[in-house]
């Protein structure tokens, strides 16, 4: 995973991120108003990688949490632990509109500055107090209630910026939001595991019904979780700060500014709707209702691509270095397809473009029972689900597609909230895994909703 992080130069990335800013006029010079809107649209980028890092690189680090709470007493199955990303996600959904109801009373970058920081305080912040399941447990809610508010904010400000190229302008936020389980599979090779450590099968008397735990069990590798978090918060601050400076909704003026690009790129997009409907105008629609439970199984497909790896390869790949690679590749393959998938909704539109994703991800994940036991197989059917699941990137450009602009931030974190569903469930079928179902029956209880979600798009959408 060393390599692939060398190999990831900012010379290969920054010509695909900026690549759709770049002005149709050939023989002038990009206009101030489109680096503005880069600036805009890489700032709040850097902002979505950060809230996101500790639900994307939570998978990656699962093993070495475990294994801390195992040695300092705590004993139930590792599975459990499943349910703190779900609370992140949770929260992040039934809470995210919280600043666009307090903007009424308050300055709406105020309010993104107090989110941004108190993020970084609370991550901070679970050093100090101590690292248990409960306190984590804690810890996640107030996380995704936060970043929730964040990540509403940055995606709403994305798409006025970029207002008929908002699948694109979702998708490069949405990368950064994948390169953040990179980020936390690197830290786990360099730093928390560097030796590469080999797991240790215990038991406990006590606990018979648990069986053989594999944990580490040496205090070099599970001893340095506590600081892991000390290391995000700093990476928050860093990440943070352009946005807290730059980010903000465009003035009358430079919506003035904007009309004449837009008119240029308006037939050439396919993500326009004749229609501008209100909240409650959208509320009383079919196809609301309808992409509201495709947003709900499009979790459980992002949940397992970004949070089983390590756990269904636990008996079958022990080389946790290569599991870390497979995290840090998986991770690498949700950013592009979050890009990708952006880029591929603004030319064909919503219906098609979900209908090719859930196409895709439906035998993706139940073939993952199969190939866990072939390390290389296994590395390319989880970026293949990880890819897929980055169709997640357009849900904002489909509410445009099918409702209008108007209420954007509103709209998406109103349809944002199905994933609260879509956790919950996800989080139900992996303890029941632990007593009552195999692997594959869980993988394929995953599976049929996004099947469903598959024809919906294509008849309903």
């Amino acid at each position: 995973s060393v390599e692939l992080w060398k190999s990831l130069s900012l010379s290969r990335i920054i010509p695909i991120i900026l690549g759709f800013c770049r002005t149709e006029h050939s023989g002038k010079l990009i206009s101030a108003m489109r680096w503005r809107s880069r600036i805009m649209l890489l700032s709040g980028c850097l902002s979505a990688c950060a809230m996101s890092v500790p639900v994307f690189s939570y998978g990656s680090m699962i093993p070495y949490i475990y294994s801390y709470l195992w040695m300092q007493g705590e004993r139930f199955d590792m599975l459990h632990l499943n349910l703190h990303p779900s609370l992140f996600l949770m929260f992040v959904t039934s809470c995210g509109s919280a600043i666009g109801l307090l903007s009424k009373f308050m300055n709406e970058r105020v309010l993104y500055a107090m989110f941004s920081s108190a993020l970084t305080i609370i991550m901070a912040s679970i050093y100090w107090l101590g690292t248990t399941y409960l306190a984590l447990s804690l810890y996640m809610c107030a996380l995704g209630f936060c970043g929730g508010n964040v990540l509403v904010y940055t995606i709403g400000k994305a798409t006025e910026w970029n207002p008929t190229k908002s699948g694109t302008a979702n998708g490069v936020v949405g990368f950064f939001v994948g390169i953040s389980g990179f980020i936390g599979s690197f830290i786990c090779t360099l730093y928390v595991n560097p030796n590469n450590e080999a797991t240790t099968k215990v038991f406990d008397p006590l606990y018979p019904e648990l069986g053989n735990v594999t944990i580490f069990t040496e205090f070099n590798v599970y001893g340095k979780v506590p600081y892991l978090w000390v290391i995000f918060a700093v990476m928050f601050c860093a990440l943070f700060l352009p946005s807290i400076i730059f980010v903000r909704s465009p003035t009358p003026d430079e919506v003035c500014e904007l009309t004449p690009l837009m008119d240029e790129s308006f037939e050439m997009s396919p993500l326009t709707s004749s229609y501008n409907y209100s909240v409650g105008e959208m509320l009383k629609t079919f196809k609301f209702y309808v992409l509201y439970i495709i947003v709900m199984t499009m979790s459980l497909a992002l949940l397992a691509g970004t949070e089983l790896y390590k756990e269904l390869a636990r008996e079958t790949i022990l080389d946790d270095h290569f599991l870390n690679v497979i995290g840090a590749v998986l991770a690498i393959a949700n950013a592009f397809g979050r890009l990708l998938w952006g880029v591929i909704m603004d030319k064909i539109g919503a219906k098609w473009a979900l209908f090719a994703a859930f196409l895709i991800i439906t035998p993706s994940l139940v073939t993952l029972y199969w190939t866990r036991y072939f390390p290389w197989p296994y590395l390319i059917n989880v970026c293949v689900v990880s890819f897929s699941s980055g169709i997640f990137t357009g849900i904002a450009p489909a509410l445009v597609e099918l409702f209008g602009h108007r209420d954007i931030s509103l709209k998406y974190s109103l349809c944002l909230s199905g994933e609260l569903f879509g956790c919950a469930l996800f989080y139900i079928l992996s303890v029941g895994s632990v007593k009552f179902y195999s692997d594959l029956v869980f993988l394929v209880l995953l599976a049929i909703p996004c099947g469903l979600s598959c024809i919906s798009s294509l008849i309903f959408i």
